[in-house]
């Protein structure tokens, strides 16, 4: 019972994971519109003060958007070797590290924009936080590894 559920689990975070990927293609075509009617319909920014703050959005999306697709394309990785019952190997800790990394990028370039965009102070701290706990994962992971391999060693 408790097999069919973590399948189901792990099966359920891969359709999050690519619905995920589909919203972040959107938000890469539509964002700046996004952001502008949001800014001015429910903000209710003038032109110029909008104008800044989506060189600022772009300033800080765009790269972030890239990283956010390293970080789903590293969790679907992840996310299909525990599909496949390939857990305690060194790949999975390198995608938790990659993604801790990208975390921290995604912390530092939101960091820089909350200085023209307060709200982007929030995003930094929850990337540097995600970041943080990421990496302690990744080393539970990679000490399971180093384990699992040396008891394989052991007869």
């Amino acid at each position: 019972n408790f097999m069919i559920k973590s399948k189901n689990s792990v099966k359920i975070s891969i359709g999050v994971c690519l619905v995920l990927a589909f919203i972040l293609l959107v938000l890469v075509v539509l964002g700046p519109d996004i952001f502008e009617l949001y800014m001015r319909v429910y903000r209710g920014f003038s032109f110029e003060a909008i104008k800044t703050l989506k060189k600022v959005f772009g300033f800080c999306f765009y790269p972030s958007a890239l990283f956010a697709g390293v970080i789903l394309y590293c969790l679907l990785r992840l996310l299909f070797n525990i599909k496949n019952e390939v857990i305690f190997i060194m790949d999975n800790a390198k995608y938790l590290r990659i993604v801790s990394w990208c975390c921290f990028i995604i912390g530092a370039i939101t960091f820089a924009g909350g200085f023209f965009y307060m709200p982007f102070m929030f995003v930094a701290a929850a990337g540097g936080f995600t970041g943080m706990m990421l990496r302690v994962l990744k080393n539970v992971m990679a000490r399971a590894v180093e384990i699992k391999n040396e008891n394989e060693l052991t007869i």
